[in-house]
């Protein structure tokens, strides 16, 4: 909505669109951080960050990973690492 506003005060909209220049520019700034949160989560419940891919089929895709990112992670170690939610592990070095 901000960068809605932003860009229809400045005028950088695009044609016949209610994104603009402002609004691209976020929407690319934060596109690697979220890919990095979906797989760090994905990595939580030892799937494979490729399983991120799903998402690509329209409706089913994004239930599934909308249901793997609710489950609760493996509990301890798994094979991408320690568990987050370890409070003994929290902070130490591997």
């Amino acid at each position: 909505m901000v960068t809605s506003i932003l860009d229809t005060a400045l005028g950088t909209n695009f044609e016949d669109s209610t994104n603009g220049v402002i609004g691209l520019l976020v929407s690319l700034a934060l596109l690697l951080p979220s890919l990095a949160v979906a797989v760090r989560r994905l990595h939580d419940t030892d799937r494979s960050g490729w399983w991120i891919l799903i998402g690509l089929i329209p409706i089913i895709g994004w239930i599934v990973l909308l249901v793997f990112y609710v489950q609760n992670g493996t509990p301890g170690s798994n094979r991408f690492g320690p568990d987050p939610k370890d409070v003994a592990g929290f902070g130490s070095a591997v």
